[in-house]
Formats: structure tokens, sequence, C-alpha cells
């Protein structure tokens, strides 16, 4: 028994199981999750380490060497990045793809960086792991105050932190921009002089004054009780009040002989600006599985409650809310899902008639709504992705049910009874469009098999897709059958159908037909021709990866001088935001908002933060919707580096790859640092050369001077004077040292000790620093037991997989970045020989490559599972080879396509021709099978050929057509991401339909040309 046969005679049953599933869809709808792009594991984390007391040559051998040897051994490791600065190391290790649990292989990494603290120097910070990378901000919000001090603005943040915690699925809140404090003891100049004090007798007497050890102990009875002793220091007035013993027995309070204030610790750990204010930047991240845009409403609603009981002069502004983002793009593509329902519907009743074509329109809907259930099961969230997914699969599915009630409706009209026809056509039909359905799902599968990140990215569009196309099958030779039975005229003649005198169209396509069918090979030619033609004209094409995002923001990452102390780079960033908030200069501009030293939260996922570095900061730019963001991109690019020569500066808009569009990155891969040095400097010249290239970079930044006090041993060891000595006094006459803690909350400020009365020596000032020996009272200049010589050390080592390694990058808006590393192939090729460096490519490039060679890789087998399907079908060879040959001519509709419209050979122009393979060869197979059934009746192999070709014409021309104009609301809308997608499909469908009446009926002819041709 069929499919069908058991639905007819179970008509109730398989009715109510659809209602069922129909109901259950449309009540998940409501709170379906949703979010803007598909969530992704993150296989990269990255790992810190720090020891103030190391140069930068020292940090790479006793910290870099041992964690990235460490982390080598590991088999999950892909790739290892490393930054190594004065101090501390910045690493971030990629996972091999394919890795069974991301969460396990973090907790081993985290083992063997436990494992590793025995190799590292004493007083090393860290490793410290930070595997919590991927998570994306729903919303993140700026406070800042004009009549409050940091530290009230700073408790109000945490207030703010606290209270979102309350709202149900809020997973976690971060802050940013929260500046550090430090209680400041400038000694004043007659300290030392007047009361012969030595500063070293200040730092010990605070350092114990407020130290915490071991409680004391006591039993009371049976119980035993904690002794405590109460903390010095709980507020400023109690460090300006700690008693100082002097050298002659008396005792001063130490506001006496030292200034004690609050102030920004030194140096600044980071900071926020928003509009040219400080401010504390508070980021929210949404519990998975939730719906982000019913979620942010209720945290708008909260926030607002919330800022309405901020006193006067408290400011709060939102950055980035993602819901707002999620609601438009969810929104822009229900729109144009509904355009689609309603194209397919009016293409199907126009072709069919209303009665038969609002069968077919139902159908769609329907598994629409159904497949909701089964992708809920999935874990399948709504996105930018599915939803597109949805409007893809609809032009496909569509063909399932317009076959079997176009087939019903003509045997209806042909007189057979309405059961009987929807049992013919289901039992005729139900094997060959699974088999096409399969098809097509095989032809999506490819990224499925991988494990590469981009093309994980896009299985959604793979289940979505098989899904619905499953759902469609069941709906077609299930509850269509039973629709058409009850609903199907059997007096009226459907549309089209009958069989009365062929058509003018009909008339002239016989003719051709009788042409092809009498010259095969002249026909083959001339389609083999004009493939060779389209592929000649694609060379022309450009390539990319991903496209552009059209968000309306764009990021400023701005680099000063190496050393640059991070207090300078916030003085910069406040201007910069100042002058970008302009409402005369920038009316574009509605919130500028820079973060200094870091890159802020993630609030998309395609954002990579840029590496933490005290003379850096990273803007994110808010424009309004109506303007142009690549444009707009332009005319800063234009304006703002002429204010700010002494800034390099990136303007980009955002992107949907974690690599800029068009960017070109070049790896100089070498054990000798001179030669990848000088290996960059040719390759960058020679990218300055190429017409309008821009941000030309290499990422070792500028050599910093730094200075080396040599000591002279029997000096030292003369006036009792050893190192530590040395090294205390050194940081007193700078930044300071850290004496003692004013514990506040859960805040702990240092309380920092500097007899330095200025913010900059000169070089004569600190070989005069006095440094007092730990066994005398009696100072020593630096001058009398040490030598400062000035030396110019790498600000910046980057090292890749152990191996020092310098990247240039580049970016040419007029080129795609395999064009502009192509501009400048001579000038790699004498670099590689010239200075013996290894040279890679990365970036756009290599996520291009790698993606692709992912993906490909399973294609094969996909093609061969469709082979496989058609041999089972078919038993036939030969009619196999005209269905596989009849695929490649989509190539000319598709490759003319990227031309007209002038878009690039992208990561989506590839998935659409995966797309097309499954979708073309169902024209094929329909022909294929009608000449089966033409032969069956008698005819001869040529008859039934013509016979199958007027016969499946209409169906298939109805189908595609069908596709093609259900794609059209989607190519409207404009999306960047499916642009070159659903060109490519509408593409390749117009040339491929047209081949199949052309090349199909021609190898045919030519493989079945004698009478009693046998497979």
């Amino acid at each position: 028994m069929s499919i069908t046969a058991f639905s007819i005679k179970n008509s109730r049953l398989v009715l109510f199981i659809f209602i069922i599933l129909t109901i259950t869809g449309l009540a998940l709808y409501p709170d379906y999750p949703s979010r803007e792009e598909p969530t992704l594991p993150i296989n990269q984390t990255i790992i810190t380490a720090y020891h103030p007391a190391l140069d930068v040559y020292e940090t790479e051998a006793l910290i870099a060497r041992p964690i990235e040897r460490a982390l080598r051994e590991l088999e999950e490791t892909k790739n290892i990045t490393t930054s190594i600065r004065a101090g501390e190391i910045y690493l971030s290790l990629e996972i091999k793809d394919g890795t069974p649990s991301y969460s396990h292989a973090w907790l081993r990494v985290r083992a063997r960086m436990h494992d590793v603290l025995t190799e590292l120097p004493e007083g090393v910070s860290g490793p410290f792991v930070n595997d919590n990378y991927d998570a994306v901000a729903v919303m993140t919000v700026a406070l800042s105050a004009t009549d409050y001090s940091f530290r009230e603005l700073r408790d109000k943040a945490n207030e703010l932190r606290n209270y979102l915690y309350s709202i149900p699925g809020m997973d976690k809140v971060t802050l940013h921009g929260v500046a550090d404090e430090q209680i400041s003891i400038e000694l004043k100049p007659f300290v030392a002089s007047q009361y012969a004090l030595n500063p070293n007798d200040i730092f010990l007497q605070l350092s114990k004054s407020n130290s915490l050890g071991e409680v004391a102990r006591i039993n009371f009875d049976t119980q035993q009780s904690r002794i405590f002793v109460e903390s010095s220091y709980d507020e400023l007035a109690e460090v300006k009040e700690t008693v100082i013993s002097l050298p002659d027995g008396s005792m001063l309070p130490l506001k006496n002989l030292a200034d004690v204030t609050r102030v920004p610790a030194r140096p600044l750990n980071s900071a926020a600006y928003l509009d040219g204010d400080q401010a504390i930047v508070v980021a929210g991240y949404m519990a998975p599985g939730l719906n982000m845009v019913d979620f942010n409403k209720q945290l708008r609603r909260k926030l607002d409650e919330w800022e309405s009981e901020l006193p006067v002069g408290y400011q709060m502004k939102t950055i980035t809310d993602q819901g707002k983002v999620v609601d438009q793009v969810i929104s822009k593509m229900i729109s144009t899902l509904l355009e689609t329902i309603l194209v397919v519907t009016i293409v199907t009743v126009l072709a069919l008639g209303l009665r038969a074509g609002s069968l077919v329109a139902l159908a769609v809907p329907v598994t629409g709504v159904i497949t909701l259930v089964f992708l809920r099961i999935f874990g399948v969230e709504l996105n930018e992705v599915s939803i597109a997914s949805f409007i893809i699969a609809l032009g496909i599915l569509v063909d399932n049910p317009m076959v079997i009630v176009e087939d019903i409706s003509k045997r209806v009209a042909q007189g057979e009874e309405r059961e009987s026809a929807a049992l013919s056509a289901g039992k005729t039909l139900g094997t060959p469009i699974l088999i096409a359905s399969l098809t097509v799902i095989l032809a999506f599968a490819p990224p499925v098999f991988t494990d590469n990140i981009t093309a994980i990215y896009m299985q959604t569009l793979t289940i979505v897709i098989g899904v619905m196309l499953l759902v469609s099958w069941f709906v077609a030779t299930m509850l269509t059958p039973i629709m058409a039975k009850w609903f199907i005229n059997q007096s009226s003649k459907t549309r089209g159908i009958s069989g009365g005198k062929p058509s003018y169209v009909m008339n002239v396509m016989s003719s051709f037909w009788d042409k092809v069918i009498s010259r095969p090979k002249l026909f083959l030619s001339a389609s083999v021709l004009s493939l060779v033609v389209a592929l000649f004209v694609s060379s022309t094409i450009p390539e990319a990866f991903f496209p552009p995002s059209e968000r309306s923001q764009l990021q400023i990452s701005v680099e000063l001088p190496a050393n640059t102390p991070a207090e300078q780079t916030a003085a910069v960033a406040e201007e910069m935001t100042q002058w970008l908030s302009n409402d005369d200069r920038f009316p574009e501009i509605t919130g500028a908002t820079a973060y200094v030293s870091e890159g802020g939260p993630r609030f998309i996922l395609g954002l990579n933060p840029p590496e933490p570095a005290p003379h850096s900061a990273y803007f994110v730019v808010n424009v309004t919707k109506d303007t142009l963001v690549s444009e707009f991109v332009d005319k800063l690019r234009a304006e703002m580096p002429p204010e700010y020569p002494f800034a390099e500066l990136e303007i980009n808009p955002f992107f949907m790859g974690s690599t800029p569009p068009g960017e070109a990155a070049i790896r100089l891969i070498g054990n000798k640092q001179s030669n990848i040095l000088k290996a960059s400097d040719a390759i960058q010249g020679a990218l300055n050369e190429v017409e309008h290239t821009i941000n030309v970079k290499q990422d070792w930044e500028r050599s910093v001077t730094n200075f080396l006090v040599k000591v002279d041993r029997p000096a030292a060891l003369s006036t009792g004077v050893t190192r530590e000595d040395i090294l205390l006094a050194l940081r007193e006459h700078s930044l300071g040292e850290n004496a003692s803690v004013l514990r506040e909350g859960e805040y702990q400020i240092p309380i920092v000790l500097s007899t330095n009365l200025s913010e900059n020596l000169s070089l004569s000032q600190l070989e005069n620093i006095q440094v007092f020996p730990e066994s005398s009272s009696k100072p020593v200049y630096l001058s009398d037991i040490a030598i400062i010589e000035t030396r110019h050390d790498p600000s910046l080592i980057k090292k890749r997989n152990l191996t020092p390694t310098v990247t240039v990058t580049a970016l040419n808006p007029s080129m795609t970045s395999k064009e502009l590393v192509n501009s400048i192939s001579n000038t790699i090729d004498e670099v590689k020989e010239q200075f013996g460096v290894q040279v890679q490519f990365g970036g756009e490039i290599e996520e291009s490559e790698v993606t692709a060679e992912a993906i490909f890789a399973f294609l094969p087998l996909c093609i061969l599972a469709m082979i496989i399907l058609f041999i089972y079908k078919y038993n036939s060879f030969r009619k196999v080879t005209i269905i596989v040959l009849s695929v490649p001519f989509c190539a000319i509709g598709l490759l003319l396509a990227l031309v007209i419209f002038r878009l690039p050979f992208d990561f989506m122009a590839n998935l659409a021709i995966f797309a097309l393979i499954g979708i073309i060869v169902s024209n094929a197979m329909l022909i294929i099978e009608q000449v089966d059934i033409e032969k069956e009746s008698g005819k001869s192999e040529l008859d039934s050929l013509k016979s199958a070709l007027m016969e499946r014409f209409r169906p298939i021309m109805l189908t595609q057509i069908t596709t093609i104009l259900g794609l059209l609301p989607l190519l409207i809308a404009n999306d960047p991401l499916w642009r070159s997608f659903n060109v490519v499909i509408m593409g390749g469908l117009i040339s491929g339909t047209v081949a199949s009446f052309i090349v199909v009926p021609s190898l045919y002819v030519l493989f079945f040309n004698k009478k009693s041709a046998n497979a």
C-alpha cells in the first residue's frame, strides 16, 4: 500500500495529525527562540600571563615558550598566536575543527596551564584562561555622570549590574571602562632633609598597619571563636591620619609628611568614553534558548524603570540593542516570507485555476508551520539564516504539491474519478518527487558534514531546507491528495490542462523539439559552446568571502605610537568621541563610544575585539538608519586622519566574517626577526605603491626606548645596596610602590607611595635618585653605583605556532584581497628569495580557502549519494549520465547573472551552486520518467521522447517559474548576505531549465537512438 493510499483510507486520522501539528507550530511561534545570527561554538580561547619585572625578550623566553610548548602538545591544538609585550603575553589558542567537546578541551587546556606553572618564573600572574570568548551581549548601555565622582559612578554601575541580574533569563552582566583608582601618597620635598626620614621606613610602617594575616582562635567552653583585628583603612581620612614614627622618636600624621589624594590608578587599566564624557559601559548577556526580541523588550522596560529613579546628574544611553536589530531583521524577513507565499499563491492560482491553485497555496504555509515543530526539536532558532532558508525552501518545495495537484487535475479533466486520480498521482509521482527532494537535500548537505566554523554558520540552511522538503513531501503525498479528492471539481476543467487543441506556444516548442531530435549534435554543440563562452566571461568575476554588513554602525581602531601611556590614549579617545559627536560636523552620527586599552564587549558574533594595549582604543560609532555606511566610512577616512596625524586609524564598517572584506593579510614567517621585519618593509612598500590602497601596516609596531641600569657590583656591595633596593627606589620615583590597601566593599584600592613630584623624569633626574639600603639609613645616589644605558626593544613580538611571524595587512576598496595580493606577487617572490622567509596568506583568503576545502571535501560524497538514488530509480547508467550531464549548463545563467549584477563569487554563491545541482536535476528526472511512461504505452523511443517533452514542458516551466518568482522578494529585499545566493539560483534556474529542453533530448537521442536500446 502506498503512502497516498494509506492517507485516503485513513483520511480523518491523517487530517487530525496534520491539524495538531499545525496548531502546535502556531502555538510555538510567539515565544520561539530568536537571535540575529545562528549560535555558533567558537573554537578559540584567550590565555594571558603577566610578570612586570621582565623585558620583552625575557617574557618571550620565560613565559611564552613554556606555555606555547604545553599547548602545542595538546592533540586538539590547531593554531597558537602569541603577542608578547614586556611583562605580559596575550595568547590566542584555536582548537581543531571537529573537536568532540569544546568544554572538555578547555578543561584540558586549564589542566595543562596548571601543570606549566612549575616551569614559569616566580611571581608570574596566571596563566589565565578565558574560554567564554564567544559570549555576545544583547544590549550595552553607557552610564555617565557630570556632577559625581568616578567612585560614585562606579557604585551606580554596580547597582545597575545587580538590578539586571534580577531579570529572568539574564545570563551575566559585565562592566567595561571601570578605571581602577589608587590612594596616592607623594612625599613633600622637605621631608627627607627636615626629619631625616627614609621613604622605606614609611613604606614599612604603612604595609604593616593594614596587613591581612592569620586570625587568632580561642576556645570558650565548648565553642571556638575567631578574634579579628579591626582594619586600619576603610576610608581616605584614615589613611591621612596614619601615625608615622620619625627617627627621633616623635610621631606625625601622614598628611603632614605627604600629599594624600585619591586619583586614577597609574598606569590606567581601562576607560570608556561616550560622546566626550567618561562612562562605564554595562553589557547584558541573555541565557540560551530565549526569544531575544521579547527578552530585550523586558530588558528595556526594566532599564526605563531604573533610569526613572536615577538622581539628577546621571545619564544613561543605549549603545547597542540586539533585540531591536533582531526585531528589524526578523520583521523584514517575515515580510519577505509572506510576500513569497503571496507570489507563490498567485502564480499557482493563475496556472492551475482557483481550486487546484488554492490547494497548492494551502500546502505552502502548512508545510512552514509544521516545520517549526521539528526545528524546535532540533534546537534551530529563528534568525536571519533560518528565515531566509524558509523563503528559499518555499520556492523549492512548492514543486511537490504542484506536481501532485497538476497530475490529479489532468487525470480528473480526462474523466478519471477523483479518488482514483489521487491514488494514481501519489503512486506514480510519490517516489520521483521523494528522490528529487532527497537530491535537493543532498545538494545542500555538505555544510552538515564539516566542522568548519563558517560552514557551521550555514548548517541552519541545510537543516531548514531538509526538514521543509521532507515535510513538504508528506504534505504532498498525504494531505494534498485528500484535499484534492474533496475540492477538485469533477465537471470543470482545470485551466490549461484539458486535452484540447495545443496552444501556440506548444506548437512552437513542438517544432523546435523536432529540430533538436533530428540534429542533436548541433544543438548539443551550441549548448557546450555557450557554456565555454560563459566560463570565459567568468574570468572577470571577482572572488570574495563574505559581503560587508549593512548595520547602521561602523568601527574605528586607533593606535598611538608604541609606549604611549594609557592616560594619554584616554585623553585622545575622549577628544575623538567629542569630535565625532559634533552634530554640526557629522549629523549622521547618533553616538560614539570609545574603549581604551580593551575592545569592549562583543555584541555581534563576527566582532573580534582588538588585543588590549595601553596605546590603543576601539570605537563603536552609531549612525542614523538612512545613512549609507559605506559612503560615510569613505567620508571619515578622508576627514579624520588629517585631524589626528599622530594616530594610525582603521575605519571600517562591520562585516559578517571574522576579517574585513577585501583585506589582504600576508604572513612573513622566519626564525630571524631582522629578516622578517625587512621583508615586511618591502611588502608594505609594494602595497603602498598600489593605487587606492589604504590601512597598510604590520602588526609588530615600532621599537621603543627603554633603559637598562647596569649595577657596579663592587660599589653596590660596599654601600650595602641590593638589586631590590634599586628597584624599590626606581618604583618610588616613578609610578610609586604599593604600600598597603584601602578596602572599600568588594574593591581593594592600592595605597601607592611615591617621591616623584612630576609626571616626567629626565635622564639626569633618574641618575640622581637616592637609593636607601635596607641595612643602612644613609642614602646613595644611583649614579654612584650604576650607569644607565639606553636601548631599543621591540614593543611587540608576534609568534604563530611558536615561530616569529609578521603579518602585513592592507585594504584596497577597488580590489578583492586576492587581486591585491596578486598585484604584488613579484615582490612576494623576491622577499622569499632575498630574506629566506616563508609566506602565507591569512584573513579572507585563508578563510575562504579553508572553508571551500572543508565543504568541497564532502561534495563528492553527496553527489555519489545522488547518483546512487538515480541508479536505484532508473537502473540505467545512460539515463543517470544524461541527468548528471544536464547540470553544468546551469553555469551559463549563474555566471552571466553575477556579471550583470556585478557581484563577486563569494561563499554564498558557492553554496547556491550546490543548491542548483539538487534543484535542476528534477527537470531531467521528470522528462526521463515521462519517457518511460510513454514507452509503456507502446510508442517508439523518439516518439516517447517527443511526447514526454510536450507533456512535461508545462509542469516544469510552472515549477521553475514559481521557484524563481518565489525568490524574487528575497532578491528585492537586497539583504547583503543573500544577494549573490539569489542571483546565482535565479540565473542558474533560467539557463538550467532552458538547457533541460535542449541538452536532455539531445543526449537522449545520442544515447538511445537505436530502436531497442536497453540500459
